[in-house]
């Protein structure tokens, strides 16, 4: 054991948060604004049609994403037990494994979102000016998803094998190209929304081939090697395994997004989704932090729980919990005090946007404050070796509350004389409210849990050092 790992066991919390939630932090919020990069460069030079119509197809990229996080989380997660076992050679394998399983999901599902994703536009209710955009942008983006997917996964995996700098440096280089290459292509070569996908995608690109040549260089602890490639399917298996929590999460947020997006067209056209793109997009900047702040706090909890230090363990988790709350409650309260001026942020303001996007902020994000004890609870069952549980409530807001509101409260608002549409904005209060509640449960029955020491005597941990791997 390592002078570093003792340290999770013993150091102060706060000064331990500290060391580890403020790089995880960082890291999270610069791959986010990528997405900020593109909204707001679309939304000033080409309009709100601009902005409705890469709302239209995101959840769609949102799902190609996930299957890049589907293979990275999952390879960063063996690599990580690997490395801590001083397997590097088993590791070397599980890199090379997983950069052959990006390569083939990547291919399987650029055709099938392409042709998906073109039926779901054709279907939907905008103009066809929106649509003609929207296709552009998704042939674009899904043409070259594989990138992201690589870029993020192994990038991901340099930060495990001890290069966090580097890997850091990786991401700020590939936001710093993105944020030259968006108004060159949009504002000056007038590409519009294909310029900004493809500024993206260079971005992307470059930075991929950087990463590469860092894994194939002597600077890398593990090496990107040939002979590694051929698919092994039991590491396969032990990558795919892991990373499904994951991966379901962010499913259920493209599947959230895709039916959200169909009551917008209906209900209210481009400048309801324009709008409904720009607070996901705020929404998302609050999240990633709170995932930040949980990655940062993991390796304390997860350390302290194996220890059985579960003291230690309820502590950090509180102050996590707390700490995420406050970030959200400042962060939501700015902008539902400000709304109009969170909006021209991103886009001009029209009169037809003016109308409506008040009350559309306001509530939808009125309940948003919640977001960081809800999320860092449903995360924490899955380090402490409950991925179902975990799943489950990291389901409970998007999927399980979420698409049934956004069908019923627009009729019910309509036959109380409302607006339908301002149905749809207040699912989000309905679905937030009953997902705090459900992980409100489960928070205080796992307090009492650790507050007695009730917990069974075989760790997560001891369940990971007794693994049988079987790698060849």
């Amino acid at each position: 054991m390592t002078d570093t790992s003792k340290s999770l066991g013993t150091a102060p919390i706060l000064s331990l948060l500290a060391k580890y939630c403020i790089p995880s932090v960082l890291a999270m919020l610069v791959q986010v604004l990528y997405t900020f990069v593109d909204s707001i460069f679309i939304g000033h030079f080409i309009g709100h049609h601009g902005l409705a119509a890469i709302t239209l197809v995101f959840p769609i990229l949102v799902f190609s994403s996930g299957f890049g996080m589907l293979v990275g989380v999952g390879a960063c997660s063996s690599i990580s037990l690997l490395l801590g076992q001083r397997r590097l050679e088993e590791a070397e394998k599980t890199l090379g494994n997983a950069f052959s399983l990006i390569f083939l999901i990547s291919s399987i599902m650029t055709i099938t979102l392409l042709t998906l994703g073109t039926i779901f536009v054709n279907c939907s209710e905008v103009v066809p000016e929106v649509q003609r955009m929207a296709k552009t942008f998704l042939w674009i983006s899904v043409s070259f998803g594989i990138l992201p997917s690589l870029m993020f996964g192994l990038n991901n995996i340099i930060r495990v094998q001890g290069n966090p700098k580097i890997a850091m440096g990786s991401i700020m280089l590939g936001f710093i190209l993105n944020s030259l290459f968006n108004p060159l292509f949009i504002g000056v070569f007038k590409w519009g929304v294909a310029g900004s996908a493809l500024a993206t995608s260079l971005a992307q690109g470059i930075t991929t081939i950087w990463i590469l040549c860092f894994l194939t260089s002597s600077k890398s602890l593990l090496k990107l090697k040939w002979k590694n490639m051929p698919l092994n399917w039991k590491i396969c298996g032990s990558i795919l395994s892991i990373g499904l929590a994951p991966f379901l999460a962010q499913s259920a947020s493209s599947l959230q997004g895709l039916f959200l997006n169909l009551q917008l067209e209906h209900y209210g056209q481009e400048v309801a989704l324009t709008i409904s793109g720009i607070i996901y997009r705020i929404a998302l900047i609050i999240f990633v932090v709170v995932l930040g702040l949980y990655q940062g706090a993991q390796p304390i909890l997860g350390f302290n729980y194996g220890a059985r230090q579960f003291a230690r363990v309820l502590k950090t988790w509180r102050l996590v919990i707390l700490i995420s709350s406050i970030w959200c409650f400042l962060t939501v309260g700015f902008v539902i005090l400000f709304p109009l001026r969170t909006m021209a942020f991103f886009t001009d303001l029209t009169p037809e946007i003016s109308e409506i996007c008040v009350l559309a902020i306001r509530a939808s994000l009125f309940m948003c404050f919640l977001m960081g004890f809800q999320v860092c609870v449903s995360q924490y069952f899955q380090t402490i070796g409950k991925p179902q549980l975990s799943i489950f409530l990291s389901l409970t807001r998007q999927v399980i509350f979420m698409i049934p509101a956004i069908f019923t409260l627009p009729i019910i608002f309509g036959h109380l004389g409302f607006q339908p549409l301002s149905g749809i904005w207040f699912s989000y209060v309905i679905s937030d409210m009953l997902a705090f509640s459900l992980a409100a449960f489960f928070f205080f029955r796992e307090s009492r849990l650790l507050k007695t020491g009730k917990i069974s005597s075989k760790t997560p941990q001891m369940e990971l050092d007794n693994e049988p791997w079987g790698i060849n």
